[in-house]
């Protein structure tokens, strides 16, 4: 499978663990892995979307290029760097069906004031879905290079381009929320979206021991 993560210059470590992560539970070459780096894929064309006051990461919007870079072929999966994999991606399959796109639905009522480095935690409807999505890549061709360019963060983040019912649903234990859900014996991949082990604020939270681990293999 096609595997991209959201890659941020300022933050290799994480990058680099989440791969690591993944590889340690796949069959040696079964995943072909990716690392969307904002300033390359600008270099070569394919991003040309303007900077954005206050994105949080450089890979809020390069996330969504991933079918276009993949040329709208097969099934591709993105996930934040700050993700941890526990289990082998290729469970997700199972979850995509017939849809366009499929991804774990959180319902957030509500989020943490601030995130990673004291950036502003903005809430919006489907907040945190983006953040890991398994595409059926040749149904999403409206994410092509123009619309992606020039489509507002809203459009992008809400899932304006796709309807609703292509939307599978993946189990919460895919995308569990470090700070948001009950720690248990079944999470499948943690997301330290409020703030990963490799910030000195965090370097000692919670399931950030299991971070160390990975880390101390590289």
């Amino acid at each position: 499978m096609r595997i991209f993560i959201g890659h941020d210059s300022r933050h290799h470590k994480a990058s680099k663990v989440c791969m690591e992560s993944i590889r340690s539970h796949s069959i040696p070459g079964e995943h072909v892995i990716t690392l969307l780096d904002k300033a390359k894929l600008t270099n070569i064309g394919f991003y040309g979307r303007k900077d954005v006051k206050g994105e949080s990461t450089e890979f809020s919007f390069t996330r969504f290029y991933a079918p276009l870079i993949n040329h709208f072929k097969d099934t591709v999966l993105f996930c934040d760097n700050d993700f941890l994999w526990q289990c082998n991606p290729t469970e997700l399959l199972q979850y995509l069906g017939d849809n366009d796109v499929a991804v774990v639905k959180h319902d957030l009522k509500e989020v943490k004031d601030d995130k990673m480095d004291g950036i502003k935690n903005k809430w919006y409807p489907k907040k945190c879905w983006s953040s890991l999505m398994l595409f059926n890549a040749e149904k999403c061709k409206k994410l092509s290079k123009e619309y992606l360019d020039n489509a507002t963060p809203k459009e992008l983040h809400e899932f304006d381009w796709v309807d609703d019912d292509k939307i599978g649903e993946i189990p919460v234990e895919y995308n569990h929320l470090v700070g948001y859900y009950k720690k248990h014996s079944n999470i499948k991949a943690i997301h330290y979206t409020n703030g990963g082990p490799w910030f000195d604020e965090y370097k000692n939270s919670e399931m950030a021991q299991l971070w160390w681990n990975v880390y101390g293999n590289l």
